[in-house]
């Protein structure tokens, strides 16, 4: 059985990886280039974060 830190880990990456999809695809649409590294970066930090934080805080509101 999985426990509830890794499976909040996943779901935060599930999350991690559509906004990640998402701000690339809307770095593919801006014209300037400072705001097209800002969106990949940003969504770089989504895909880092949002695991970690998954990690921490699934176990804090479900107990385990």
């Amino acid at each position: 059985m999985m426990s509830l830190s890794f499976i909040g880990a996943l779901v935060g990456l599930a999350l991690g990886g559509a906004g990640f999809g998402f701000l690339r695809a809307l770095a593919g649409r801006v014209d300037l280039p400072e705001t097209r590294k800002a969106l990949k970066v940003a969504g770089l930090i989504e895909l880092v974060f949002f695991p970690v934080a998954g990690w921490f805080i699934v176990p804090l509101l479900f107990g385990e």
